[in-house]
């Protein structure tokens, strides 16, 4: 079997994934016998490839184009927006042999076979009022390219996969009934997370306890170097826009002009852009990012409310450059956390914190799965336990 890393460069879906060690396939469609092939039916009518083993299950070509074709996923949109085949196959593939070892773990963890059955009965019933009867159900099931026996299956492996997802993270207890993860939050640990936000300058971390940073808003003119400075070298044609964008500067500073004028007269959208509002963090990754300096960051830092930055060059994904003023209108100021005692704060920080908890826990679980678990190719382990570890 081809390895992993090699399927990847995969130019054509039907060699994306190879026969499995074991079943004895041809390896090309002229050794099929002759009058059973036609040009207008698919290979996988004569042949299904196995792509890989996950537990007890092979995984078959037939399984991945599936999965490629439901709406609920994103393949498909992939495939459409150009993404390589070969590599979304072997997303697919990952996605099912890891679906499949957390179903069969929850068989093994002994969940009752017949409350499973009764929740299934339970939800195929529900599903047959919700689209009108059994024969509506029946044709919404055909535009799914399911049959109410697969419905049935994956809705039963479905229940073992997230009970045993439940009863690994202490959301529900395990098949002894009892449950063995630890969720409770101590106050101590609620509070020095507290502590740490409240000192953190992260937006999204003072947003949980009701507070923000200081924004600044600022306003711009770009100055298109091939607009203002045609026919010139690059080199002249930035020192050329550059002097433009520091007389206009000047003129703002004199009072000669506003700013909002200038931008009315020269900006590339008429000064019609909406403007940067940014924390200072934020607007020294856009000085590294678009700007390769400091130097938009330290005007920010130190520039009072009508103040203008020095010229600023920048060059487009397209390999055009241009370059830009700045202006800072405004600074919308601060404003502190809540308290701690706010319990609406508490449960904000206790939410996150058990999301976080989850997050790991979920991942030591999958690893564990995948060292114990029996799966083919070799470098298949490898290639999902890197994706555990790197947040899927």
């Amino acid at each position: 079997m081809l390895t992993l890393s090699s399927l990847l460069h995969q130019p054509h879906p039907w060699v994306s994934c190879v026969a499995t060690v074991g079943l004895t396939l041809p390896l090309m469609a002229q050794e099929l016998p002759r009058p059973s092939l036609q040009s207008s039916v698919p290979v996988s009518a004569y042949l299904d490839w196995g792509a890989g083993i996950s537990g007890e299950r092979v995984i078959t070509m037939s399984d991945i184009l599936r999965a490629e074709s439901d709406p609920s996923e994103t393949w498909s949109r992939e495939l459409r927006e150009g993404a390589n085949p070969g590599t979304v196959h072997m997303a697919i593939l990952q996605n099912l042999a890891m679906t499949q070892l957390e179903i069969e773990a929850g068989h093994v963890r002994g969940f009752d076979p017949a409350l499973v059955e009764s929740l299934v009965d339970n939800h195929f019933e529900r599903q047959i009022d919700r689209f009108g009867g059994p024969t509506e159900f029946t044709k919404r099931l055909q535009s799914w390219r399911m049959t109410p026996t697969n419905f049935r299956a994956e809705v039963t492996s479905d229940l073992y996969r997230y009970a045993w997802r439940d009863s690994s993270l202490g959301k529900q207890p395990g098949p002894t009934g009892r449950v063995s993860v630890d969720r409770y939050i101590r106050p101590g640990y609620l509070f020095s997370t507290y502590e740490a936000f409240a000192e953190s300058r992260d937006p999204a971390k003072l947003a949980f306890l009701g507070g923000s940073p200081e924004i600044l808003v600022m306003e711009r003119i770009v100055l298109p170097v091939e607009q203002y400075a045609a026919g010139l070298d690059e080199k002249a044609g930035l020192e050329k826009t550059k002097l433009l964008a520091q007389q206009l500067r000047i003129q703002v500073i004199e009072a000669e002009a506003t700013f909002e004028a200038q931008a009315s007269e020269w900006d590339a959208n008429r000064g019609q852009s909406d403007p940067v509002q940014r924390t200072l963090g934020g607007i020294r990754g856009i000085s590294r990012e678009f700007h390769q300096t400091d130097l938009l960051f330290e005007f920010a830092r130190d520039a009072k409310v009508g103040d203008v930055s020095l010229p600023l060059t920048y060059q487009a994904t397209d390999g055009l450059w241009a370059v830009v003023l700045y202006a800072l209108t405004k600074r919308l100021p601060a404003t502190p956390p809540e308290p701690f005692a706010n319990l609406t704060v508490q449960a904000a920080l206790r939410e996150y914190l058990l999301d976080e908890l989850d997050k790991r826990r979920m991942t030591r679980a999958r690893l564990h799965l995948l060292q114990k678990s029996h799966l083919h190719p070799t470098d298949l382990r490898l290639f999902l336990a890197q994706r555990e570890i790197q947040g899927r």
